[in-house]
């Protein structure tokens, strides 16, 4: 006897007949319950997480008196990472964090750096790239970042005292992000004890260049000319 279903998928009406191959209502042919496709689950889409390729804005916000500490927003202000600065460091280290506090990478300072450079790390402590500042660009700062064998990727150059960058692609010339230092007014008018926070946005313009990169620009960029440990 084949297990058929009680009632026809196409006109409703009940089955009676086990035997059946075709419903006696609209002659609708019978697959039986073993045939039937089983019903799809509800697909449920993954949250992106903080380096994912389709984010194209972030807002990195800090908290207090330029501790490199607080929150990663998108352009929604929605919090979807956070930074967290180690206090009892001299390389000046910064963990990116995802929101539920997992290691996503770290960037911090080279010990001995006549060019500020600063390693940037995922989360094994693998180096992923090394970002430099150019000697003597002091008016229009520059940033170099460089694979882990030395070859240059990405220059970011800046305006005037470094509150605005755009960054390009050695290779190409294209422009592949944009970093703006939201509260540039207030570092030079309100600086020293009123300097409470820092904050950055950083807009990507390239859908294929590593997240973790053009991050490690503005926590660069942060660490080297804004912060005042």
């Amino acid at each position: 006897m084949r297990n058929i279903p009680k009632f026809c998928s196409n006109c409703g009406v009940e089955l009676k007949d086990q035997n059946q191959t075709f419903c006696h209502e609209c002659g609708f042919k019978l697959s039986s319950v073993a045939e039937q496709a089983p019903a799809s689950a509800p697909v449920t889409a993954k949250p992106m997480g903080l380096f994912d390729i389709r984010r194209n804005y972030y807002v990195l916000k800090e908290k207090y008196w330029d501790w490199g500490s607080g929150d990663i927003l998108d352009e929604n202000n929605q919090k979807i990472g956070r930074m967290h600065r180690i206090i009892f460091s001299i390389r000046k280290r910064v963990e990116l964090q995802e929101v539920d506090g997992t290691l996503a990478a770290t960037i911090h300072a080279k010990l001995i750096s006549a060019r500020g450079a600063q390693d940037l790390k995922d989360s094994n402590g693998e180096l992923i790239a090394r970002i430099k500042k150019k000697i003597l660009s002091f008016f229009r700062p520059v940033f170099f970042l460089e694979a882990p064998d030395g070859t240059e990727w990405f220059r970011a150059q800046g305006k005037f005292m470094g509150f605005s960058f755009k960054v390009y692609d050695v290779t190409t010339g294209n422009v592949v992000a944009e970093i703006e230092k939201a509260d540039k007014w207030r570092d030079i008018f309100l600086g020293g004890m009123f300097d409470f926070k820092d904050t950055y946005a950083l807009k990507i313009l390239d859908d294929k260049v590593d997240r973790r990169i053009l991050l490690g620009f503005v926590l660069s960029i942060d660490n080297v000319l804004h912060d005042r440990q």
